[in-house]
């Protein structure tokens, strides 16, 4: 065994057992790994067992020389602190998180009579109409691909299509807008459609995907009845992440209630810009008082310091949120949300906890 192993063992003993980042640095005290943890101890003990049957864990563990900590109030802060350290620092054994991500958006390009769609990684057209964020081209792709399999928008991509019925316009997935005017109605209707999908009002969207597949299933139609419910499967899992990723990006913050019985955590958070700027313990009865601790803070909002892009730290806050589905329940605050409407969104986000402590009416009595 090498020697400094038995000093690094013993900091690990040492470290607190509470949420986290850690750093393991080499004998200049560069930084060569950065990490979270729910619990600091039992994460960095872990390392030397694993090193037994981890290449790159025995590698890092021979550099290394000392570990150092920071201690956060949550785990989710942890995530936050561990993505902006890793961009800053930039460690060599870290291999995800390093570089700061552009997103992508969906544009149709206004200066054409019949648009497109096509992927775009800036804003930068004040005459184009564009939509997202995506996080991942992965993602804006299959968004492409779903929304083309549902709607008849144009698919030709020339700047002058000899537009004649092809093989698109012959299965109803391309509504050949340059054929002639009612095409062209028929193409704008299909992008009035894509606006209410993209632009988060999806229930329009979702009524006519299960109109078409209840009509397909009574004409007996079963294997493409399946295929739109599996659009629709897609639809709704397209708009949970989206929603995640505009609400944290656009605007002013984020209210998350967290309620894990069998873990003791019943907390509500308040984050913003990549900070957990509060944390309630408990499960507030009273929306009014959750109302007032989030007016409370608007000083900190407005300037709370940025330490990763707005996408980075919405991508973060997604995939928590995503890991801790059942266990969460969140909803976003608009920078010029009324009190009323404040109100509204709090009591959604309390949701069955208002239930559970509102009296019956035996108690009343």
């Amino acid at each position: 065994m090498q020697p400094h192993l038995s000093a690094l063992r013993m900091e690990a003993r040492l470290l607190p057992e509470s949420p986290g980042v850690y750093f393991w640095r080499d004998g200049d005290d560069e930084v060569l790994y950065i990490g979270k943890a729910v619990n600091l101890r039992a994460r960095v003990s872990s390392y030397f067992s694993t090193a037994s049957h981890d290449r790159r864990t025995r590698d890092l563990l021979s550099r290394a020389r000392s570990i150092q900590y920071e201690l956060t109030s949550t785990e989710l802060e942890a995530l936050f602190r561990e993505s902006a350290l890793i961009k800053r620092e930039q460690p060599p054994f870290n291999r995800l998180l390093r570089a700061s991500r552009k997103p992508f958006f969906l544009k149709f390009d206004g200066a054409r009579q019949d648009p497109f769609m096509e992927v775009s990684r800036t804003q930068d057209d004040s005459a184009s109409l564009y939509f997202g964020p995506f996080r991942t081209g992965r993602g804006v792709r299959e968004t492409m691909a779903f929304l083309h399999a549902v709607l008849p928008l144009r698919k030709c991509t020339a700047a002058a299509p000899r537009c004649r019925p092809c093989i698109y316009y012959q299965m109803h997935t391309c509504a050949a807008p340059a054929l002639d005017e009612v095409h062209r109605r028929r193409h704008q209707d299909a992008i009035g459609q894509l606006f209410e999908m993209l632009d988060g009002r999806t229930d329009r969207v979702t009524e006519w995907l299960e109109r078409k597949r209840d009509r397909l299933s009574e004409n007996l139609l079963f294997e493409r009845a399946a295929e739109v419910q599996e659009r629709l499967d897609s639809l709704k899992a397209i708009e949970r992440q989206h929603a995640i990723l505009e609400a944290a990006m656009q605007c002013r913050c984020v209210v998350i209630r967290q309620s894990d019985e069998a873990a003791g955590n019943n907390r509500m958070l308040l984050v913003a810009h990549g900070h957990v700027l509060s944390v309630r313990n408990g499960i507030e009865s009273d929306p009014s008082e959750v109302v007032r601790w989030v007016r409370a803070h608007n000083a900190v909002i407005g300037a709370v310091e940025h330490q990763q892009s707005e996408l980075d730290a919405a991508s973060v806050l997604e995939r928590w949120i995503v890991c801790n589905r059942k266990n969460v329940r969140w909803v976003a605050i608009p920078p010029d949300a009324s009190e009323e409407d404040l109100s509204d969104r709090i009591r959604f986000v309390l949701g069955d906890a208002l239930e559970r402590t509102r009296p019956t009416a035996n108690a009343r009595r």
